[in-house]
Order: C-alpha cells, then structure tokens, then sequence
C-alpha cells in the first residue's frame, strides 16, 4: 500500500492494546487504541481506518457491536476478531457478518501481523480490478501488468482471468498463512501450488499428497506416527506437516477429509504443532499449507460434512481458478504447448488445421485443461497424419 495503514486496536485490557500497538507499530502501521466498545465505535465515525481489532468479549458495547457498526459506517475497513477458545462459534458468527479472522488466545504477534497484512493484500487485490471495471463490470484489458507472464514460465495462457490469478500468486506467495486454492478438477491447482511455493522465498522442500491416501492412513500420512501405534506401524513414521520442514505442502482434495482429520488439522493451522499418531506430546513444525478442493465447502458445512471454523480459517488467502469455458481464449496456446510435447514424444511433425482448433474450441471441457491434456496425447498417436483435421479431433473426443 502507498501509505501507512491505520489500525483501530479495541481491548479493555491494557496489557494487550499496549502490546499489540507496540507489536503493530514497529511493523510500520498507525495504531490507535480504544479501551471499550463506545470509544471504538466513536472512532470509526470520525472515518480514515483500514483495520480494527477488536476483543470479542468486552463490558458494555461488545466486540460484535463494533463489528456491526464498522460494516455499516465503514465497511472497506476489515475487522479482526480476538477470541477465547471457548467464543470460536461466536467468532465463526463474526465472519459470516463480514469479519475478515478471528485470531485465537493465546496467539503469536508474528501471527497477528501476518493475518493484518494478508488482509490488506487480499483488499489491495480486489481493487484493480474494481477500480478498471467498465459498465459490465468486466475488467479492462491491460487492467494488470502483462509482464508478470515471465515470471511463471510454467504456466500457458494469457487471458485477463488467468492474469488476475497470478497477480495474487504473486502477492500473497511471501505471507506464511495458508493458501486456500479453488476451482475444479482439471484447471492447475498444483501448478499454482509450485508457483507460490517457489516465490514464497521458503528454502525447504515443496511437497504434495500423492493420490488419494486411503481413509484408514490419512492421520499417519499428514501427522506421523510412532512405532507400534497400529499393525504394521514397524518404525516410527515422519508425517508430511513434519517433512516440509521450511518448505511448503500441499494438500489436495481437502473437502475428502473426514471430520476427525479437519479437528486435527484445525489444530495444525492454530498451533503450528502436530502430534503423530500413537504420541502424546505436540512437535512443532514450519511448513506453509497450500490446500485445494473442487468442492463446495459452503455446501458441505451446511451438511455438516466439512467444519465452518477451519473454512473460515483456510478461507483467509483464497485463489479461485477459472475453468477453462471460462478463459477459452488460452485454448489455442494450451492446445499447441501440448502437440509440441506430444510431437516431441512420438517423433511426428503434427500440426492443427484451422478447422481443427475450432472443433478443439467448440467442446465442453468439463475435464478442463487436464482433459485437453489427455485428448492431446491422443492425438498424436491416433492421428491418421501430421496433419490434424477436425476428424481427428472427433475421433479423440470419442
């Protein structure tokens, strides 16, 4: 942000206001302190705040009355909530009334600067593209920096959508907090995964969960376990939270996990510890979690298949993927970057016909760019010559 952001702290306690002024201050933000809910709310009238932090629990106006009143009388400014362990389904309340996080007693100042500056960044994000909207509310072309196209030389496109995803790669890649990652199934989410990772500046490994990891196995394979924990547990066994030590992991398919494994992993994102299977005591870790889904979180917590708190937790840094329907303009370049590797694989010239690109643009792709990937590679085995026509294309869709 060009200027220095104004931050609101709200707490009847004048131990934490103190603290967290100092703590905030030398990370270069204006703070201001308010020592109940009436000098909190009387400040935000007088306007000029990007941030309030606010205790929940508070004598007289309490902390979701300033909520209230901020997203009535300054709703651009983000409120975090300061919670007790025991108001978690209050705070949970809290965002759905448009908090942007609840941060959790006991709490770590690092962690409070980091979740006041993602929130910063992630409103910073949203501006651009608001501020470049034409009367259809579509962003305008060259809105966003083209040259960020090379630094991700790994990623094939240049659609507005696809710009916008890496502005916010780029933004949010050096933030410790955890990355929400959403869009379905096929569209890149671990390339964007690799991405962060490689720009979060972290010097340990980038890891990943390899497939779907049996239901019985998924606490042993996140968290570790010790030796003699289950049958067949013959040594003892580093979990992927522990192996990603520096480093990053990435956790695909979230929305599969069962409910006991989401408590666990609530506790890894608050605490930054895990404890393996079969152990009593916490060991700590430093790995940032990148985690993907192709479900509709907001669905399964109202079936009560996925918990509202680590959705509100992870919900932080979220970076959507467009489908491919959704950016077609990338097709063509898609299209060709997977013939050059399929040429190069089976030793053949191949080439599209004009007619044949258009066949390519007109299917559905509800297997998005995975799909494309894999009717590609079938191309360049199946196609009659070096010369793909729209019949080939045909043949290949089956």
């Amino acid at each position: 942000m060009s200027e220095r952001a104004r931050i609101l702290v709200v707490d009847d306690e004048a131990a934490m206001r103190m603290g967290l002024k100092e703590v905030l201050g030398r990370a270069d933000y204006q703070v201001e302190t308010a020592d109940d809910g009436e000098q909190a709310i009387a400040r935000i009238d007088r306007g000029g705040l990007d941030v309030v932090i606010t205790d929940l629990r508070m004598p007289g106006k309490d902390g979701m009355a300033v909520l209230q009143h901020v997203r009535k009388a300054a709703p651009e400014t983000l409120v975090f909530m300061i919670s007790a362990h025991g108001d978690i389904e209050t705070a949970v309340a809290a965002m759905k009334l448009g908090a942007q996080d609840f941060i959790q007693k006991p709490f770590k100042i690092d962690d409070v600067r980091a979740r006041v500056r993602a929130g910063l960044d992630k409103r910073e994000l949203a501006r651009p593209a608001a501020a470049s909207a034409g009367p259809k509310g579509d962003v305008a072309h060259g809105a966003l920096d083209p040259r960020l196209w090379e630094e991700f030389p790994e990623i094939v496109g240049r659609s507005e959508k696809l710009l916008q995803v890496l502005h916010t790669v780029k933004k949010v890649a050096p933030s410790p907090l955890p990355v929400l990652i959403r869009g379905e199934t096929g569209t890149g989410k671990e390339l964007i995964a690799k991405a962060l990772h490689r720009l979060s500046g972290r010097k340990g490994p980038s890891l990943a969960t390899t497939g779907q990891i049996p239901q019985g196995l998924i606490e042993a394979e996140l968290f570790g376990h010790a030796k003699g924990a289950f049958t067949g547990a013959d040594k003892e066994r580093v979990g992927y939270f522990e192996a990603a030590k520096g480093g990053t992991f990435f956790l695909d398919e979230l929305g599969d996990l069962p409910m006991s494994v989401q408590v666990k992993l609530l506790r890894v994102i608050q605490e930054k510890e895990v404890v393996r299977v079969g152990e009593a005591n916490p060991r700590k870790i430093d790995c940032r979690l990148v985690a993907a889904t192709w479900h509709d979180l907001e669905a399964a917590v109202a079936e009560r298949r996925f918990r509202e708190d680590l959705l509100y937790r992870l919900n932080v840094i979220t970076i959507r993927l467009p489908p491919l329907r959704e950016r077609l303009e990338d097709l063509p370049l898609l299209a060709e970057a997977f013939l050059r590797q399929s040429a190069a694989e089976s030793g053949r010239a191949l080439r599209f016909t004009p007619a044949a690109m258009e066949r390519l643009s007109a299917h559905a792709w509800k297997g998005n760019v995975r799909e494309l990937q894999h009717v590609i590679q079938g191309l360049g085995v199946l196609a009659a010559s070096e010369e793909i026509g729209p019949q080939d294309v045909e043949m290949a869709l089956g």
